[in-house]
């Protein structure tokens, strides 16, 4: 890879006409969707590894066995394929704090299996939401990303503290949306800390102190 090229110091990559339309369009045949999948799952070992400075477009392919010219047959950049990466990432999650509402079911119980499940979607995927915030420090795209899954928990939260208050479980005073931020931001950094910093906590533990706290904040008296 030629270096240096750009202003930026940025590789100068000649790409073909058929190229840029693989990249528009994506491949067209099972082998190209096969090595465009290759080259995402061996992006985000390598992400997660080396992180997104370190990484190299050269370490990618290296461990996605391809050559540079296909990595760049389906992506244009480092840049893009972390993008795409972090967007699946987050579906991901996004997908697993998805439930149904379960009726008969204790207010504070729904809060506990909530937290649990923001714990569970989190773990396996702390270190690359770990570093769409570092990246985010410096690429919006990145910033605007991780805000929509915190949105997106936010208001699942409101949802669900609007049908408490609905259902005469928790107190009506409470603004639904700001609780949900501020509690939100609490369950947000206590996975930060624990699977991206590494501070060890008793899982049961953290649990039950999430649910405590959570609880209290909308109101919830039940036991």
């Amino acid at each position: 890879m030629k270096r240096g090229g750009s202003p930026r110091g940025k590789a100068v990559i000649s790409v073909s006409a058929s190229q840029k339309k693989r990249r528009d369009v994506g491949p067209t045949t099972s082998k190209g969707r096969e090595r465009r999948t290759d080259i995402l799952r061996a992006a985000r070992t390598v992400f997660e590894e080396r992180g997104f400075l370190e990484t190299r477009v050269a370490d990618i392919v290296a461990l996605a066995d391809v050559s540079q010219g296909t990595f760049y047959t389906y992506f244009d950049s480092k840049e893009a394929v972390f993008v795409e990466v972090a967007e699946s990432v987050i579906e991901t999650m996004l997908d697993n704090l998805h439930t149904d509402y379960v009726s008969g079911m204790g207010s504070v119980e729904r809060i506990r299996r909530a937290m649990v499940r923001f714990v569970d979607a989190y773990r396996p995927n702390a270190v690359m939401i770990g570093l769409i915030e570092q990246v985010g420090t410096f690429t919006p795209a990145m910033r605007q990303l991780r805000l929509r899954l915190r949105e997106s928990f936010v208001a699942r939260s409101a949802q669900g503290i609007r049908r408490m208050q609905k259902d005469g479980v928790a107190d009506p005073s409470v603004n639904a949306v700001m609780i949900a931020e501020v509690l939100g931001a609490m369950v947000d950094q206590t996975c930060y800390l624990w699977f991206f910093l590494g501070k060890e906590f008793d899982a049961p533990a953290v649990v039950e102190a999430l649910t405590t706290v959570w609880a209290r904040g909308v109101g919830v008296v039940e036991s």
